[in-house]
C-alpha cells in the first residue's frame, strides 16, 4: 500500500513538474493596443525574444528582450493623418524557436480634421530689358513664411514651405511642377534686345577760319605765257626783246662797215 502511494506521489509531482516547466512558455502574453495619437505594445512572460514595431512603413523598434517588454509610441502620430502599425515577436523559446511567434497588424484613423490649408500667391519681379539684361538683373522675391524663392538656370522657383500653404491654381506667369513647386521661366522676365553697333568715333570737323574764307588772290604763273599786244623786257634793262635784237643787228652793220672802211684805207695808201 505504501509503494502504491509512494508511486502515485511520485508520479503526481513529476507531471506538475511538468505543467510548472511548460507554464512560462504557454504563458506568453502578448498585447497591442492604438487609439488616436498613440501604439501602446505590452510583452509578457517571454524567456528571450526579439519585438519589431513598424509604423507607417518605418521601423521603429528592433529590440531583444527577456521576460517583459512595453512601450509607447506617441511620435509622428498626428491626428490628422492615418497611421498603420505592425508588431512582431520573434521568441526564442518553443519548437524549432518559431512556436511561439507572434504578430499583429493594426491601424488608426484620422482623428481630427486638419484646417484649411492658407492659398498664397507666388510674387511675379519687376521685369528687366535691354541687349545685355539677364537673369542676375532681377531682384529675388523676398522669402516669406509660406514661400522660398530661389533662381536656377530655368528662371525664378516659388516652393512652399509646408502643407498649411498651397498655390492657387491659377498661377498666370507660374508654371506648376511635379514637386509641387512652381517656375517663372527666365524668358517671361527678362526681354533682351538687340545691341546697336557702337559707333567708330570721327575726327573733330575744323571750322574755317575768317582769314581761311577769304577767297585767295590769283598769283603769276611760274612761266606765263607771253603777250601778243607787250613785248617781253629783258629782266635787267628793262627793254623789250624787239628792241634788243635791232639794237644787235645796228651793232652788226657798224661792224661790218668799220671793217669794210678800214680794208678801203688800206688800199688807197
Amino acid at each position: 500500500m505504501k509503494k502504491l502511494l509512494a508511486g502515485g506521489t511520485l508520479a503526481v509531482l513529476a507531471f506538475g513538474g511538468m505543467i510548472a516547466s511548460a507554464a512560462p512558455a504557454s504563458a506568453h502574453t502578448p498585447s497591442v493596443s492604438s487609439d488616436c495619437g498613440f501604439v501602446n505594445v505590452d510583452l509578457k512572460y517571454y524567456q528571450g525574444a526579439k519585438v519589431t514595431v513598424v509604423i507607417d512603413g518605418q521601423t521603429v523598434e528592433d529590440t531583444e528582450f527577456n521576460g517583459g517588454f512595453q512601450k509607447r509610441y506617441e511620435e509622428n502620430l498626428g491626428l490628422d493623418k492615418a497611421h498603420e502599425w505592425t508588431v512582431t515577436v520573434d521568441a526564442y523559446d518553443g519548437k524549432d524557436g518559431t512556436q511561439y511567434d507572434w504578430s499583429q497588424s493594426g491601424s488608426i484613423g484620422v482623428c481630427q480634421t486638419p484646417p484649411p490649408a492658407e492659398v498664397v500667391n507666388p510674387v511675379v519681379p519687376e521685369a528687366v530689358s535691354g541687349c545685355a539684361a539677364s537673369l542676375d538683373d532681377i531682384v529675388l522675391p523676398e522669402s516669406t513664411e509660406a514661400i522660398t524663392y530661389t533662381k536656377t538656370e530655368a528662371g525664378i522657383v516659388a516652393t512652399l514651405n509646408s502643407e498649411e500653404f498651397i498655390f492657387p491654381e491659377e498661377l498666370g506667369a507660374y508654371i506648376p511642377q511635379e514637386d509641387g513647386s512652381a517656375l517663372l521661366p527666365t524668358e517671361a522676365i527678362v526681354f533682351e534686345e538687340e545691341c546697336e553697333p557702337t559707333p567708330t568715333p570721327s575726327e573733330p570737323s575744323v571750322e574755317p577760319s575768317e582769314a581761311a574764307s577769304v577767297p585767295p588772290v590769283d598769283e603769276p604763273s611760274a612761266s606765263p605765257s607771253p603777250a601778243a599786244e607787250e613785248p617781253e623786257e629783258l629782266a635787267a634793262t628793262g627793254a623789250t626783246v624787239g628792241g634788243a635784237i635791232a639794237f644787235a643787228a645796228l651793232l652788226a652793220i657798224g661792224g661790218v662797215a668799220l671793217v669794210w672802211a678800214r680794208k678801203r684805207m688800206q688800199h688807197n695808201a
